[in-house]
């Protein structure tokens, strides 16, 4: 099995191996070497990458054999290392010191909701771009999060320093270890000086003050759960950069300095959803003059009294369209058979309706409508009194078609349907 060179130094960034063997993984050549400095995912630490000659290393991967095997960019037949052959890695180096400072912030972050809230952190990731912890608890409060956020920090102030070393079975009850080791044997120690002790095969910096800053973003409550976000070093000032940006250019916009963003930002919500509120009555008016109209325009049968109504308003949504069928059906003896053609979305949206006087169920014609597209993509359903689907399409002589197809059924289903109510 290979010397694992991270676990006595983290900061090595290039080694000298010999080649043990070749094999392969997911369909790229993979070699096996004698010692590495290239960390292996596990423990929620993503891999390192690098080069191994002049080949890219784009995965590491540790076998349930305990072998490491390094994944080559290449084709299999580009390699020609034997056994025994003598090979030069060097790890990318950004990439390996941005999961040291996430890592090592991760293990002060943990400590410090045990500290701050007696609160144990259950799982971890970390991601290309943000990290997260899932704790115990399904109540985390704001104070909660900044006073781990802070005892957090103020470990990083102290500049604390972190301890690696191993030890064996039967000195684990010596160290306070926040949570017990999965494995047995030599157990590697991640020691932060009078904050923290914890197994960790991992890669981490050597001192608190190297992770930069930790920041919590979010906290998620998920079931019994909560899923905390954050960041590490340079990954917290890249994004809390950004932030900047963005807030800066808000208040260049709106002409209001950062105190007063908030309550801007407020008052144009809250003129938003009035003005909202005042389009959408608006609009009701509106689509009930249309529906009158569309009436006066549709003489009823002679024999049943019904009117069956087809009409195809251009732009409406599903909203307008139901506002319209609902004050269509308002007035007794009215099938309403309604749709909207976008373009722009390649859309049909449909929505079928009757009197409240009237025994006809809609579905089976809105079923029609949407089979005559044959997409999987035509969806709709309902109640016999209004139904409602959509069709991915762009084809304006298929959209009426389908229309008329509907109403041809209404028509020819809706024959002393007429009931007093």
């Amino acid at each position: 099995m290979a010397t694992k060179l991270f676990r006595t130094n983290s900061f090595q960034r290039s080694f000298d191996a010999r080649v043990v063997g070749m094999t392969t993984h997911q369909g790229k050549p993979a070699v096996i070497l004698d010692q590495t400095g290239f960390y292996p995912s596990a423990g929620g630490q993503p891999n390192d990458t690098g080069i191994i000659a002049k080949y890219p290393v784009t995965d590491v991967v540790e076998r349930d054999d305990g072998e490491i095997i390094h994944v080559l960019d290449t084709a299999r037949d580009t390699v020609p290392w034997q056994p025994a052959d003598s090979v030069h890695g060097s790890v990318f180096w950004p990439r390996r010191w941005d999961h040291m400072q996430q890592h090592s912030g991760q293990h002060v972050l943990s400590a410090a909701f045990v500290r701050a809230c007696g609160l144990d952190t259950l799982s971890v990731h970390i991601s290309a771009d943000y990290n997260t912890l899932d704790l115990g608890t399904g109540a985390l409060t704001r104070d909660h999060v900044q006073a781990a956020e802070d005892a957090a920090n103020q470990c990083i102030f102290d500049n604390r320093l972190f301890k690696i070393y191993e030890v064996s079975d039967a000195d684990l009850p010596g160290i306070p270890l926040r949570k017990a080791p999965k494995v047995s044997g030599l157990i590697r120690i991640v020691e932060i000086d009078g904050f923290d002790f914890s197994a960790c095969g991992g890669t981490h910096v050597g001192s608190a003050g190297q992770i930069g800053q930790i920041k919590i973003e979010r906290a998620d409550k998920k079931g019994n759960e909560t899923r905390v976000t954050f960041r590490c070093g340079v990954r917290a000032l890249a994004h809390h950069r950004a932030l900047n940006d963005v807030v800066g250019r808000l208040g260049t916009g709106l002409n209001v300095g950062l105190s007063d963003l908030e309550t801007q930002v407020s008052k144009m919500r809250d003129e938003s959803k009035s003005l909202q509120k005042q389009l959408a009555e608006a609009q009701a008016l509106l689509l009930r003059h249309d529906a009158a109209q569309l009436i006066g325009r549709t003489p009823a049968n002679a024999d049943t009294g019904i009117r069956t109504i087809l009409a195809t308003p251009a732009n409406h949504d599903m909203i307008q369209l139901r506002t319209l069928a609902k004050a269509l059906c308002e007035t007794s003896g009215i099938i309403a058979i309604l749709g909207s053609l976008s373009l722009e979305n390649n859309r049909a949206q449909f929505c079928f309706a009757r009197s409240a006087n009237l025994a006809v169920d809609v579905r089976p014609a809105l079923k029609l409508s949407l089979g005559a597209f044959s997409d999987p993509g035509a969806k709709g359903g309902g109640s016999a009194d209004l139904a409602q689907g959509s069709a991915p399409t762009s084809n304006a002589m298929a959209f009426e078609s389908a229309l008329d197809q509907a109403r041809a059924w209404v028509i020819a289903t809706s024959s002393g349907t007429v009931v007093s109510v």
